[in-house]
């Protein structure tokens, strides 16, 4: 879910929590904040419970068949899912800041992951256990509205992201990617994941850029 964090933002939160001036975790306050107003007990829990994590460029955050247990918000940089088919990476989403990610099978089912998660770039992110979650999806009924906020947006973009692969024509594909939400971050994924998210061989990715640039707009 994207969101744009204004200095008034951050002055208006402060100065209505309850918690303390400098709370743990505040770009992830602020960012639940802005779906929906929460509470000073949910601050506090959040404040106390969620954990801040930096990964390298090119660091794995979960590897398949690994175990998940955490969503994450991205504070800065740039995160992609991808399956190993053999030799052959296929890249399956990209998400960057004021994004949440997870595995959705490891998190959810509490199974291995099915994906590897990495950083594209140098990444920082908030996360909060699935344990912590369902303590405040039982305990603080505006988490559930924020949940439910996070949901819609998260079965929005993969119905997206199943439309452009089932998209026939290459060219059309790649329109499709460019009028997306990945247009907002395009330059920072490099070409390699652009193509394998498409389903082309980068050749052709290099070849539609370049038509396409062609084109008046």
């Amino acid at each position: 879910m994207s969101i744009h964090l204004h200095r008034q933002s951050l002055v208006c939160f402060l100065s209505s929590t309850m918690v303390s001036p400098t709370p743990k975790n505040l770009y992830s306050l602020i960012f639940f904040n802005s779906i929906t107003p929460i509470s000073k007990d949910l601050k506090e829990y959040l404040s106390a419970n969620m954990k801040s994590h930096s990964f390298k460029k090119g660091e794995f955050i979960c590897q398949a068949g690994e175990p998940f247990s955490h969503l994450h918000l991205i504070k800065k940089g740039l995160v992609r899912g991808f399956y190993q088919h053999g030799p052959k990476e296929i890249t399956q989403w990209v998400d960057w800041e004021n994004h949440v990610f997870t595995s959705v099978g490891g998190f959810f089912m509490r199974t291995p992951c099915k994906e590897n998660i990495q950083a594209i770039e140098a990444t920082q992110t908030e996360s909060l256990h699935f344990d912590d979650l369902q303590y405040c999806l039982k305990h603080f009924p505006d988490m559930s509205t924020i949940y439910r906020a996070l949901f819609e947006f998260y079965l929005v973009s993969a119905e997206e992201r199943v439309y452009i692969s089932r998209i026939p024509s290459a060219k059309d594909r790649y329109e499709a990617f460019l009028a997306s939400g990945y247009a907002e971050s395009i330059s920072r994924i490099p070409n390699k994941y652009i193509a394998e998210f498409l389903g082309i061989r980068p050749e052709t990715l290099s070849r539609l850029a370049q038509d396409y640039q062609a084109i008046p707009q």
